[in-house]
């Protein structure tokens, strides 16, 4: 059985390989893991920023690695103290402080 990690590497090494695509095409690559495999594993990775989605026509979605690079696509999330702004903090940063990772 193919575990979760293991299903995140593969993507990883498809679209490192072959480089963006739909999700569509990223299942019928992936032959030995299921829709639903794929589906939750593209979804953990996109929650994790390691991946991106972007809607197309057709409700189809392409998928593509993040920039790892410091053009790459950041959330950002207010930092607050007791109801004074900070400013603003990359996510990683507030999760890394948080220990959350």
């Amino acid at each position: 059985m193919t575990t979760l990690p293991d299903i995140e590497r593969l993507i990883a090494r498809e679209l490192t390989r072959h480089g963006a695509c739909t999700l569509e095409r990223l299942v019928q690559q992936l032959r030995t893991c299921t829709w639903n495999q794929v589906f939750m594993a593209v979804d953990i990775l996109s929650r994790r920023g390691a991946i991106i989605l972007r809607p197309l026509p057709r409700f189809q979605y392409l998928v593509s690695l993040a920039s790892t690079g410091s053009n790459g696509v950041r959330h950002v999330v207010p930092i607050t103290a007791a109801n004074k702004s900070l400013g603003i903090a990359a996510i990683d940063q507030v999760m890394n402080t948080e220990g959350c990772r």
